[in-house]
């Protein structure tokens, strides 16, 4: 069967553009979003305060998520309490994971993609959310991850600010009817009711941007520009691998033996993967060789430069760098692996390979060590998935 996207007869009801925002849940709230902020250069786009929620009481640190960005989106990562989690879910008690967020084109894509979803998964939510206003489907991946299609998440402008709390009224808890009036009339309507369209929260760095950073002065001597990729560990790395490819429409880019165990690198573009599945046999080999993490996450920087001058950086500020192996980062042209909060494993990186018109990877390639690093590198051109970053660097 083939549906009719836009025009496009594809296989589903939906395409994936890209990996949009990942959450996780941490025991240490104040410290992980200093840490994301501070060490890792996001902006903080809202806060939610969660604690009506709970039937006991919460610490005020327990109740707040965050919502954190990198450039326009109002968030590129959210932060979520796993002491909340725990007392809020009891079947998902522990779950690092808060959610991985999937790109799609259109409101039309969200609202067919959730009777596709349902098909072969179970439904967690519709409707669209505030803050960040996306219109969405949650459903639950084989080992019981949240996975989201989105369409239409804010976008934070040049005054920095993110809508305010007054026009959260367009929050959706159940599924929409079609078609939704447009953006710019919701805005319309809020200021005709007398709402100040413009007093949403704005993050206020609190360090001194004293980097020239490819002229621009900044508080650290780099720039994120995406997020990249995400990786998880599951049960049955060959039922999570068909459900991503024939569900989410994901392609299998490369299956990588990694410290002995079979991994598969998935994509949503032309991107190497967006998407790792590592057999949960594989966390068990790196808690013995002394690295603790439960997920992954790779970030995109703005340039080789940068690279080396970010891992002086967190040398400098005494962040944990972790010796991986260059199997874990197939398609990653240069790039390094920090300690993150809790037990997220951080990869930084510039230059990722591109799969090709065929859609094929040619050969294997893996990341060189950082001792092996030239002062400057030849570009890749073509080759290259290397977006740069919508807006300026702050």
């Amino acid at each position: 069967m083939k549906y009719d996207v836009g025009g496009l007869q594809l296989d589903r009801p939906f395409r994936v553009r890209r990996l949009g925002h990942f959450g996780f849940h941490t025991n240490n709230v104040n410290d992980t979003v200093e840490f994301m902020t501070g060490i890792l250069g996001l902006s903080i786009s809202d806060t939610e305060d969660f604690s009506a929620r709970s039937t006991e009481p919460i610490s005020e640190e327990d109740a707040r998520a965050w919502f954190l960005r990198l450039g326009s989106d109002h968030h590129t990562v959210v932060l979520g309490s796993q002491n909340l989690l725990d007392k809020l879910e009891p079947a998902r008690a522990g779950q690092l994971v808060n959610q991985m967020s999937w790109q799609v084109g259109t409101l039309q894509e969200v609202s067919d993609g959730m009777d596709f979803i349902a098909e072969n998964a179970t439904l967690r939510r519709i409707g669209r959310d505030a803050p960040g206003s996306n219109w969405h489907s949650y459903a639950y991946d084989p080992d019981g991850y949240v996975i989201e299609i989105f369409y239409g998440i804010e976008q934070i402008g040049w005054d920095g600010k993110s809508k305010p709390r007054s026009m959260y009224d367009r929050g959706f808890t159940t599924r929409p009817d079609l078609p939704q009036i447009p953006e710019y009339q919701e805005v319309d309507q809020a200021a005709a009711r007398g709402d100040d369209v413009h007093a949403g929260y704005r993050y206020e760095e609190a360090r001194r941007a004293t980097f020239n950073v490819d002229g621009i002065l900044l508080p650290r001597p780099f720039k994120l520009t995406r997020l990249a990729k995400v990786g998880v560990f599951v049960e049955d790395v060959e039922s999570s691998t068909a459900f991503y490819r024939d569900v989410l429409g994901l392609a299998v880019s490369e299956r990588v033996t990694v410290n002995g165990h079979d991994c598969v690198y998935l994509r949503a573009d032309s991107e190497h993967h967006s998407l790792a599945l590592y057999p949960a046999a594989l966390r068990d080999v790196y808690e013995t060789e002394g690295h603790s993490f439960g997920v992954t996450c790779g970030f995109a920087i703005a340039n080789y430069r940068q690279l080396k001058d970010a891992y002086q950086f967190f040398v400098d500020n005494d962040v944990k760098i972790l010796d991986l192996p260059p199997q874990l980062s197939p398609g990653v042209k240069y790039g390094f692996w920090i300690q993150g909060p809790n037990k997220v494993a951080i990869e930084i990186f510039y230059g990722m390979d591109r799969v090709g018109l065929d859609g094929s990877v040619t050969a294997k390639s893996f990341p060189p060590s950082v001792s092996e690093w030239p002062d400057s590198i030849t570009y890749g051109g073509a080759g290259w998935y290397d977006l740069p970053l919508m807006g300026p660097f702050a």
